[in-house]
């Protein structure tokens, strides 16, 4: 039962990271690889306020 519930919560961490990274990163001038790479690291609660706070991109 162990193994499963790591399993499960490294697929939602995952499936968070990669929601945030596409929606908020791709806006951002983090952009989506460095969003995606912050929210696996350290938490997808942490990179989407990181990447929330990061500056808009010109266009």
């Amino acid at each position: 039962m162990n193994e499963y519930l790591v399993i499960l919560i490294f697929i939602v961490w995952y499936i968070l990271a990669m929601v945030i990274s596409e929606n908020l990163g791709k806006k951002k001038k983090l952009g989506v690889e460095w969003s995606f790479f912050i929210c696996i690291m350290l938490s997808p609660a942490i990179g989407y306020l990181i990447t929330r706070l990061s500056p808009n991109t010109k266009s």
